[in-house]
Parts: C-alpha cells; sequence; structure tokens
C-alpha cells in the first residue's frame, strides 16, 4: 500500500520543482562559467582540433588576476555603515545602530564571507550574504552573524 503525501508536503515538493526548473537554465551556464574560471577552457574536440593544427590548447588565464583585484578593490577597507536619523531625537539611537552594525560585521569576519560572495557572484552571476541569528555566541547571549552561501544551494523565487 502506498503512502499518500500530505498536502502540504505535496505542495511543497512542486513549489521546490518549479523554482528549481526556473534557475535550470542558469545553473548549467553557471557551472559553465566555473569550469572556465578553473582553465577548462577547451571542449574535448576543441583540443583536439587545436592539437591537430599543431597548436597549444594552453588556457590564458585573463579572469583569475581580474576576479582577484576586483575583491582587493571592494574588500580593502571594512565598510562605514551610515544610519539617518528621522528627526533630532532619534540621533544617539542612530549612532547605536550603527555601532552594532560595525561590530557584527566585526564578529562575523564578514569581510572574508564578502570576498567569497564576490568571487562567486564574478565567476556565476549571483553571489548571497545570509545574517542569521547564532544563539551559542557571546556565552549563549546570541549575536547576529553573517556569513556567505554557495549561490547554488539558493533557490529563489521565479518572480524575484
Amino acid at each position: 500500500m502506498a503512502l499518500e503525501l500530505d498536502q502540504r508536503a505535496k505542495e511543497s515538493q512542486e513549489l521546490y520543482r518549479r523554482w528549481r526548473d526556473a534557475r535550470a537554465d542558469w545553473d548549467t551556464d553557471a557551472r559553465t562559467d566555473v569550469d572556465f574560471y578553473h582553465g577548462n577552457h577547451f571542449t574535448k574536440d576543441e583540443s583536439e582540433e587545436l592539437q591537430s593544427r599543431n597548436q597549444a590548447d594552453v588556457p590564458m588565464d585573463r579572469i583569475g588576476p581580474a576576479i582577484d583585484k576586483m575583491k582587493a578593490m571592494l574588500t580593502s577597507r571594512s565598510p562605514a555603515f551610515t544610519i539617518v536619523p528621522r528627526e533630532d531625537s532619534d540621533v544617539k539611537l542612530a549612532s547605536v545602530w550603527r555601532t552594532i552594525l560595525g561590530y557584527t560585521w566585526q564578529i562575523s569576519n564578514a569581510t572574508m564571507h564578502l570576498k567569497q560572495a564576490i568571487h562567486d557572484y564574478t565567476t556565476t552571476g549571483l553571489g548571497y550574504l545570509y545574517a542569521y541569528t547564532d544563539t551559542e555566541s557571546d556565552m549563549g547571549k546570541g549575536d547576529i552573524k553573517v556569513v556567505n552561501i554557495d549561490p547554488f544551494r539558493v533557490y529563489v523565487p521565479p518572480n524575484c
């Protein structure tokens, strides 16, 4: 006897399939782009054709240094957060929030995660930073932290 799936499970599976299928073309192209970044510039047929013409099928790595330069330029300094108060009574509160955002960036080692998100963006076209609550941080008091997420693991709604 086959088990009947819960209606909510069916809806979740259908939603996952729709979102996965909506990004299938991006997924294929992004994996090809990652291969290109790693030096796989030629298909087997192209390599054989070049070798038959006595030409080397050696890739010229121009992408890697450009990506490294972009990461270095964008992460040379930590960001300066700006909070604009709505009225005069909010000035102190805006200063507190600016300090909290800077502290969150520092304890998360977010510059390193930003570098990886920039790398993901330049090679695949998508880079994600994710803010979450780490309940075990600060001796159980909890903190907000920032990490990067592998773009192949994120399924964004197609209408976004």
